[in-house]
């Protein structure tokens, strides 16, 4: 069974949420700050919309609007069936909507908590949202590290459509940024690169490499320092972890 926290069973979590916003002075009239989002070459937005592009009847039916985040809730991209509702319900691209900046919502929730939440209609701190219901999930990657939240609001009730969509979404985003990100890694890794790495991986020594591939030891380093920054790892170890995962090693 998955775990859902909601205000039906999970009063103290709410209350607790709805407390901090009391006591950080967040005013429930505001409408959260706008930013200015960087989408290019980002996985998770690119996962979102290649499962997204495949739902317009889906939506549709559930009168909804898609959201994706990344993990410090900034909404980077929306879907929905009618264009004029990110308008409609009053979300739009670059805004956050963590606790502190949005209160108690259903993706602050998931950031909060790490697990699927529903807020509904009343259950929100900041008034502009009250008549909205959400139901939102983590988005992890292979290490369940926080990539985003994804998160369905409609102005009717959270019913057992939307979680099932809901799901459904957070293992396609997850399926497709793991297959996405893997592709941009292996596209970006030469010959000797792979085979530098496999040397590590087996314990070679820089200067061991250097002679085995007829190379010399600063441009072995120069290759450590690409797979590094190839890989976004802070060590060769970390690069062997990631690449033996995705099957380069």
């Amino acid at each position: 069974m998955i775990e859902i926290v909601s205000a039906d069973k999970d009063r103290d979590v709410f209350e607790r949420s709805w407390g901090r916003c009391l006591k950080s002075g967040l005013n429930k009239s505001i409408t959260p700050n706008i930013n200015i989002v960087q989408l290019e070459n980002n996985f998770l937005v690119d996962a979102f919309k290649n499962i997204v592009e495949k739902l317009d009847g889906t939506i549709a039916l559930t009168d909804s609007v898609l959201i994706i985040t990344d993990k410090n809730g900034i909404v980077l991209d929306i879907k929905s069936f009618d264009k004029s509702a990110e308008v409609y319900y009053l979300v739009k691209t670059g805004m956050t909507l963590d606790e502190l900046n949005a209160g108690t919502n259903a993706i602050s929730m998931v950031l909060n908590t790490g697990t699927i939440s529903i807020v509904k209609k009343g259950e929100h701190y900041i008034e502009c949202f009250k008549d909205l219901s959400c139901i939102a999930a983590p988005i992890y990657d292979k290490d369940t590290n926080l990539l985003g939240v994804v998160d369905i609001t409609t102005y009717k009730e959270i019913n057992d459509v939307h979680k099932v969509l809901l799901l459904f979404l957070k293992k396609t985003i997850e399926s497709d940024y793991y297959e996405l990100s893997a592709k941009e890694i292996l596209n970006g890794l030469d010959a000797i690169d792979i085979e530098i790495l496999k040397l590590l991986a087996y314990g070679y020594t820089d200067s061991q490499i250097s002679k085995r591939i007829h190379v010399s030891i600063s441009n072995v380093k120069y290759h450590k320092n690409k797979l590094r920054k190839i890989f976004d790892a802070k060590s060769i170890r970390d690069c062997i972890y990631k690449a033996t995962k995705i099957g380069v090693i």
